[in-house]
């Protein structure tokens, strides 16, 4: 067992961590190879993603004495760093971790030279020819400059990005495990509904459940307030929605019905949640989270127009909250997707530059006329989709008017019901 294994997921970064590692306790092998060590990595990506703790876990497993630079309020820490990367000299072999090392000075993108930057680059080499490993962590890689992060100082720069589907299952697992929870949650559907940006967002989503549970005066936390907790912090449903009339509620569940059959239709149990409930108290706005990405353009852009094109079938005349946003969405994708993609041919790219800073009037208009061709030729093609799906789209649309939400689980027995009504209609 070594230091990475308490740590859940990120094996491709631990496997990383563990040869940087090994490189040191084998070094005579490594260099009879020719091999030549690095001296540094850098950890970076998103706050609260476990970039510390990877860190500090290679220490342990490195078996090295270490010493800590983490930027505090007070004091003289440009004076701080050059005191500790000389302990550092006097006492190597060691380690000096650079914790949210982007944090260091009050300085951005414009202004890189600041001089606690400068005292890490002139401390680095410093130790150069001395037994001393530098690791930092870093959520934004554009606040540091270029110089300090070159080959010599941190030869290897590691991304850190957000747990993938199963490595949040087991996460959610592991910070389950020191709570009462019921034998009757749904680990599929709850991995499947948050939008985990981070560790610390599911720890604290998970904690918020507990409150959940322990202000009723449960005995363990159940799947209701796991939904609750979800649908609280990361959509900022209230607790006590209230509708505005039946028919709203309706219109907004006929939206929502059209985005989630176009996601699922396309791409068969993408949708980890959908709801009627959204954005404040008396207002009705609803969403659907998909928990995998559209494969391209084209389903990206029809999962947006899928709302528009149900409400425009089963309710003509009728305009749905969220519609406006839809499109302007839509056309951002199609824009971004024929500018720097090419999707609809190379005359479509976009050719400014500093030297030619603005298009002709009738590049623009040319460009225009093929978003809107394109987006009219998938929301014909939207619309084929639902029509061909109709009961599938009937039961979802009356599933969310009446439940509010619904989960993954939900979401497939609610289309194999419906598929079996196709096959009867089919056969009659």
């Amino acid at each position: 067992m070594n230091a990475f294994d308490k740590i859940i997921g990120y094996e491709s970064i631990k496997q990383e961590l563990l040869q940087i590692c090994d490189m040191y306790q084998r070094r005579e092998d490594y260099e009879a190879l020719g091999a030549k060590l690095p001296k540094g990595v850098v950890l970076y990506g998103r706050p609260g993603l476990g970039k510390t703790l990877l860190a500090e876990a290679f220490i342990k497993e490195s078996g090295r004495w270490a010493y800590t630079l983490r930027r505090t309020n007070g004091g003289d820490f440009a004076k701080e760093i050059t005191e500790t990367f000389e302990l550092a000299k006097e006492n190597a072999p060691c380690i000096v971790l650079l914790d949210d090392m982007d944090k260091f000075a009050n300085s951005d993108a414009s202004h890189p030279d600041a001089k606690e930057y400068v005292a890490v680059q002139a401390g680095i080499d410093s130790v150069r020819e001395d037994d001393v490993f530098v690791i930092a962590t870093v959520n934004r890689m554009m606040k540091l400059p270029g110089s300090l992060l070159r080959p010599g100082r941190f030869d290897r720069k590691i991304e850190v990005l957000p747990p993938s589907h199963q490595d949040a299952k087991k996460i959610i697992e592991h910070y389950l495990s020191t709570k009462k929870v019921s034998s009757r949650i749904n680990m599929d559907d709850l991995a499947k509904m948050m939008s985990y940006s981070s560790c610390a967002e599911l720890e604290s989503i998970l904690n918020e459940a507990a409150i959940n549970a322990a202000y009723a005066h449960k005995e363990c936390i159940d799947m209701k307030d796991l939904v609750k907790a979800v649908l609280r912090t990361q959509y900022n449903a209230p607790d006590d929605f209230s509708k505005k009339s039946e028919s709203d509620v309706g219109l907004t569940a006929l939206h929502e019905a059209g985005h989630l059959v176009v996601s699922e239709v396309i791409s068969p149990g993408s949708v980890g949640l959908a709801s009627v409930k959204k954005s404040g108290r008396n207002r009705v706005g609803g969403f659907i989270h998909r928990w995998m990405p559209p494969s391209d353009i084209e389903e990206a852009v029809m999962v947006g127009l899928g709302g528009k094109a149900a409400v425009e079938m089963l309710c003509p005349g009728e305009i749905a909250g969220g519609c406006e946003e839809d499109l302007f969405r839509v056309i951002d994708m199609m824009r971004d997707s024929m500018a720097k993609s090419a999707t609809s041919g190379t005359s479509m790219l976009d050719v400014t530059n500093e030297t030619f800073p603005n298009s002709s009037p009738a590049f623009l208009a040319a460009n225009e006329a093929v978003v809107k061709s394109e987006i009219d030729r998938l929301f014909r093609q939207t619309k084929s989709l639902l029509a061909s799906h109709g009961p599938f789209l009937d039961a979802v649309r009356e599933a969310l008017a009446k439940k509010e939400t619904l989960l993954a689980s939900d979401i497939r027995k609610i289309r194999k019901q419906a598929e079996n009504i196709e096959i009867v209609a089919k056969c009659a």
